[in-house]
């Protein structure tokens, strides 16, 4: 399974990094099989990798933290967010999420 995450405090966040997260620490976003097939067909994930220097793809686990790398993924996926796409508004929520609590974006893939 891939997931998404986005700590819910930075408090979630060590947690996370020590893997003993507590119920509630995390915001999580499953992708199914098509949805990942989807999100792996697109730019989207080349545009956020050139735009913040990262390398999410099928083969690492990644992060986007920090609030200029959060503003900048978010800037990218609302420009990719079409009504027919039903993914890129979670992706949008977990992103504006992230830059409120000041965590991150966590790539499980």
């Amino acid at each position: 399974m891939k997931w998404i995450v986005v700590p819910t405090s930075k408090d979630a966040q060590q947690r996370l990094d020590l893997d003993q997260c507590l119920p509630g620490d995390l915001e999580e976003l499953a992708l199914s099989p098509e949805q990942w097939a989807a999100l792996s067909r697109s730019d989207l994930l080349p545009s956020l990798n050139r735009a913040l220097g990262t390398l999410i793809d099928d083969y690492e686990d990644a992060s986007i933290q920090g609030q200029t790398a959060l503003a900048t993924a978010l800037s990218i996926l609302t420009r990719a967010a079409t009504a027919q796409d039903e993914l890129l508004p979670k992706l949008i929520a977990l992103n504006r999420l992230a830059l409120e609590r000041d965590t991150g974006l966590f790539f499980y893939f």
